[in-house]
């Protein structure tokens, strides 16, 4: 993968500067990658899939918007400090809304116990910058699920179908996600 000019520009800005800032040296706790390695790799995935640097840009922010306690204080925070692009602010919104309408608790063992089972099914609106930006989130996260947690997390069947439903409403087939993954791997190499 080659570092596009969108990449270079989304590294450049408030945006990127203000995750980093704010993860510093933080590791997830249990895989120990480091959180700005998920943005990184989001950064990576958003560059295949020609995102546009609004989306990439709003990717990096996102964090800061997640959860409503980093709304509170993160989010309030960025806003206070950063002249920040109302379509950027819009997009990491969406994004909010709807990563958060669709979590993990969606997924549960079935009432006799024999299988994982889904409550509806996500979506990702009608942004194509916003369904690119959580592509991106689900591709990176389902990679470290697989390369850390898999088999091992206590969570690990409803999980799997998690990351399934979420690839399957983005349209994104076995092949791709492998292809995006690859795209990751071969970005760090030449670091």
């Amino acid at each position: 993968m080659i570092v596009t000019e969108d990449i270079v520009r989304a590294t450049w800005s408030p945006e990127y500067q203000a995750i980093r800032t704010h993860y510093a040296d933080r590791i997830a706790k249990g895989s120990g990658v480091a959180l700005q390695q998920r943005i990184d790799e989001g950064l990576i995935i958003l560059s295949e899939l020609d995102a546009t640097e609004a989306a990439m840009r709003a990717f990096c922010l996102h964090p800061l918007f997640q959860a409503d306690e980093d709304l509170i204080h993160h989010g309030q925070d960025f806003m206070n400090s950063v002249d920040a692009d109302p379509f950027v602010i819009l997009l990491v919104m969406e994004f909010r809304g709807r990563a958060n309408a669709w979590p993990v608790d969606r997924v549960h063992r079935s009432p006799d116990g024999l299988r994982m089972v889904a409550d509806g099914c996500p979506s990702a609106g009608p942004l194509e910058a916003v369904k690119h930006m959580l592509i991106a989130d689900k591709v990176q996260h389902r990679k470290d699920f697989i390369r850390h947690h898999r088999g091992n997390h206590p969570g690990s069947d409803a999980l799997d179908l998690y990351f399934d439903r979420w690839l399957d409403a983005l349209d994104v087939s076995l092949t791709e996600y492998e292809e995006l993954c690859a795209s990751i791997d071969v970005a760090r190499a030449r670091r």
